[in-house]
């Protein structure tokens, strides 16, 4: 796997590069095109490595990427039609979904029992920054949207707390991987909140898609090490 992942690394953050550099000189074809590319490049990656090891857990995280992928596209011409912001946000709440169902299987499927103490304390910090998140960000929805993004706060909530309880069910390598994938992802949802309905700053664009971008490899990365570590996923 080693290999295959230094060289899929350094093909994923050429096409961050190319992209990022769209952002910045508004090249809106080359951002365009590329753009879709990520979690198609994700996905193809995630199921080569698997040497048909393509059990529940994997399905899951495939099904996470897709609707990533649906979720990337609706957000990238959602200023044109304002509607796709709800879709975007649609698709990357069961995205979300995906990702907790496949890291619940993980706990679900050890030979170790759920430590709810540990567990609860584990939750603490989500709840915590999600929540004030959630506080700071609420006068400036509008009234339409209320319930939608504090839906979906609580589930990339879940996200988070599932995978930091996957910890002692799964080896470190993947834990690691996917709880700071995962970390990432949530904060890159904060930024584009934030910059939609609190506070318009500048190379919001580019902060957001280097925490997404790269939470979305991470995740994905140790999707694979779980895998390969296991004979059923």
């Amino acid at each position: 796997m080693f290999d295959s992942l230094k060289k899929f690394t350094i093909l994923y953050y050429g096409l961050v590069a190319v992209f990022m550099c769209s952002v910045l000189f508004d090249q809106l074809l080359v951002h365009y095109v590329v753009k879709p590319l990520f979690m198609v490049a994700l996905m193809i990656f995630h199921r080569k490595q698997l040497n048909g090891n393509f059990g529940y857990f994997s399905k899951a995280v495939q099904f996470g990427l897709f609707f990533s992928w649906i979720g990337d596209i609706a957000l990238m011409i959602d200023e044109r039609y304002p509607i796709l912001f709800v879709v975007g946000l649609g698709a990357f709440l069961i995205a979300h979904l995906g990702y907790a169902a496949a890291f619940m299987r993980n706990v679900k499927d050890s030979n170790s029992p759920l430590n709810i103490p540990k567990s609860a304390m584990m939750a603490l910090p989500f709840l915590a920054i999600t929540g004030c998140f959630f506080y700071y960000m609420k006068d400036g929805l509008p009234a339409e949207l209320f319930i939608p993004v504090l839906a979906y706060t609580i589930v990339i909530t879940i996200m988070g707390i599932t995978a930091a309880v996957r910890h002692t069910h799964v080896d470190s390598k993947s834990y690691n991987w996917i709880l700071i994938g995962a970390i990432l992802f949530i904060l890159s949802d904060m930024v584009i909140a934030i910059n939609k309905f609190v506070v318009d700053f500048e190379y919001d664009a580019i902060l957001n898609m280097a925490l997404y971008l790269t939470g979305q490899f991470m995740i994905t990365v140790g999707a694979v090490y779980f895998a390969n570590s296991v004979k059923t996923t």
